[in-house]
């Protein structure tokens, strides 16, 4: 394999720089993800930085652009897919209706107020609106990354930012179908231009009428709801199937399989592969098994947005970008200067305090996925846009994904100045205000404990509920024992019929592995009292005993393992207490024994 490695390297056919192409741009990002991680920054803005170096217009390690296209195209619909596999509506439970209205509000907003600001960089209105249409975009994954990084999803503009993100990513459908007609029109009104006599101006009116805009649209529209009620109605049904057996590698087959699926129905609807990867996600994030595969492509989500951002960077052309700088930097204030003012003003208006709307803001001022996603579609299916000035708007988008952090930390700063700032006076939202959460009784306090538990103090057992692994007789006869004493339970099982059973009988039931971080946050780990392994699987015990000592110091872990050796190895993974089967089974035996034995002698006696 070695000696065919220089090979590779070389330039030979189109599958070797297909490879060739891939691998470094993989190479670019693990050295990103290693140093990022050394100097603990963000690892986004290195993997677009290292991109526009790595690719043809600097040191030109990367010169095939349908390769870097055909990478981009692929990662970007496996990156959407766990995206809205990952989004959780549960964690805007609270305010979900506040949130969509302001999620609404400063997304169109945002569109509207670029709008006009890209006509006056010279666009005509139907490319400044598409141009507003995706930069009104933030990036989930940057915000996501962020939050999760400071241990701020569950704060007040933590949840805000999830729910607005999940707005935009929804409101994204809709836009991604108004390109067409975007496109159309102004192919339409060049094409008038050009003709020279009012013969030709009529015929090119009449070849495009407004019921065969309305008949792409409605196709478009027809082929999204279908996917909908697929993956609503019919696909849980096949991941009940596949899992049958706690089989869990066919569960994630399948699931790709219809994330793919998703991808080329939406793609041939002319909205993009990336919608339907995305919908594939949102849909699957509804159903019990969410838990279970967000925790199994978690490291696919990291490589896949490696790869995604890094080949995003290799797409900024930087002479073209350099050519146009005075645009490129305008841009970049333009679209932080105005996202910020209107999601701030939006999120204010509706309930939330100024230092709450601040953090928001300016966290959700840049572009981002769906941003590269609806202005590609513009210009490379519709010609929309010329090369430079797809280039540029690269650029634009690139620019605020790296200054995302700092604009955050300026938030962060305003924080004393905001809030001298009173509350909008037409409307009450304790949810968004922060009135109602414990330590928050300034309305200017973002630093709330978190609700998940996790920068709380102990509480008094039992009001910290335990968490049973397992629902085999051992976990049932937990199970009624704790609901005798009253203490609170959650359930992690692997049979999604049990699961579906018990959650209709209102317990709280979680489908997925015990080894599975995402399946332990989902059930609450860090707010967990304690946690009793009752699977009979020695290798899982000790793999979950490590894990949840990791995620959580402070929980009590109870296990159970086949022998004592296994047992010993528990404890040093963490496990407080471990019940060794050989030892009890040894133990009952023999006291059941000893008592048989004595009713005999004296039966005989």
């Amino acid at each position: 394999m070695l000696d065919h490695f220089p090979i590779l390297l070389a330039v030979g056919s189109e599958t070797e720089d297909y490879v060739r192409d891939l691998l470094v741009i993989l190479l670019a990002a693990a050295a990103v993800s290693i140093f990022t991680r050394r100097i603990r920054l963000p690892s986004i803005p290195g993997y677009l930085i290292v991109g526009a170096l790595f690719g043809g217009s600097v040191f030109g390690f990367i010169k095939s652009d349908e390769n870097v296209r055909q990478i981009t195209d692929l990662a970007i619909v496996l990156l959407m897919f766990t995206i809205g596999l990952h989004l959780d509506t549960d964690s805007i439970r609270s305010g979900m209706v506040s949130i969509l209205i302001v999620g609404v509000a400063s997304t169109v907003g945002s569109a509207l107020a670029l709008w006009p600001l890209g006509m006056a960089f010279g666009l005509g209105w139907e490319q400044a609106l598409a141009v507003g249409l995706g930069l009104s975009m933030s990036s989930t994954a940057v915000v996501l990354g962020i939050l999760q990084q400071r241990r701020e999803v569950h704060r007040i503009h933590g949840r805000l930012c999830v729910g607005i993100a999940l707005t935009q990513d929804l409101l994204a459908i809709a836009f991604l179908l108004l390109i067409p007609v975007l496109a159309h029109s102004h192919r339409n009104g060049a094409n008038i231009e050009a003709a020279s006599d009012a013969a030709a101006i009529a015929h090119r009116i009449a070849d495009t009428t407004v019921l065969q805009k309305l008949a792409t649209v409605g196709k478009a529209l027809l082929g999204v709801g279908a996917l909908i009620g697929f993956g609503r109605w019919v696909m849980p049904r096949l991941l009940r199937e596949a899992s049958r057996d706690s089989n869990t590698e066919a569960l994630l087959v399948v699931s790709a399989a219809g994330a793919l699926a998703a991808a080329v129905i939406t793609s041939v609807l002319g909205v993009g592969a990336a919608l339907g990867a995305f919908l594939a996600g949102f849909l699957l994030s509804a159903t019990p098994f969410r838990h279970q595969l967000a925790g199994q492509l978690s490291p696919m989500r990291d490589l896949f947005m490696a790869v995604f951002f890094t080949a995003v960077g290799i797409k900024v052309n930087i002479a073209e970008a350099l050519d146009a700088w005075w645009v490129v930097g305008l841009g970049v204030i333009a679209l932080l200067a105005v996202k910020t003012a209107v999601i701030g003003f939006a999120t204010w208006a509706g309930g939330a305090t100024a230092p709450i709307s601040g953090l928001t803001a300016t966290l959700l001022s840049q572009g981002g996925e769906f941003s590269l996603v609806i202005l590609g579609i513009a210009a490379n299916e519709y010609g929309m846009f010329e090369d430079q000035a797809t280039s540029v708007l690269i650029a634009v988008v690139v620019l605020s994904l790296i200054l995302t952090t700092p604009v955050y930390m300026l938030g962060i700063r305003a924080q004393e100045t905001l809030a001298r700032v009173p509350l909008a006076r037409w409307i009450t939202n304790p949810a968004l205000s922060g009135h109602h959460t414990r330590a928050s009784h300034d309305p200017s306090n973002t630093h709330a404990p978190s609700e998940s538990g996790a920068d709380d103090p102990p509480l008094p057992y039992p009001h910290r509920p335990v968490i049973i692994a397992g629902f085999g007789v051992v976990g049932r006869n937990l199970v009624e024992h704790f609901a005798a004493a009253g203490i609170p339970y959650v359930v992690i099982e692997l049979n999604p019929a049990t699961v579906v059973k018990q959650q209709k009988l209102g317990r709280r039931f979680v489908f997925g592995d015990i080894t599975n971080g995402d399946v332990l946050e989902s059930a609450g780990i860090h707010a967990a009292e304690a946690i009793v392994l009752t699977i009979p699987d020695d290798e899982a015990v000790l793999r979950a005993c490590r894990l949840i000592r990791q995620m959580n110091p402070r929980i009590f872990i109870a296990a159970r393992t086949s022998y004592l050796s296994r047992a010993i190895a528990a404890t040093e993974l963490g496990a407080d207490y471990v019940t060794v089967e050989e030892v009890v089974t040894a133990q009952d035996m023999a006291k059941q024994v000893m008592e048989r034995l004595a009713k005999r002698l004296v039966g005989e006696a």
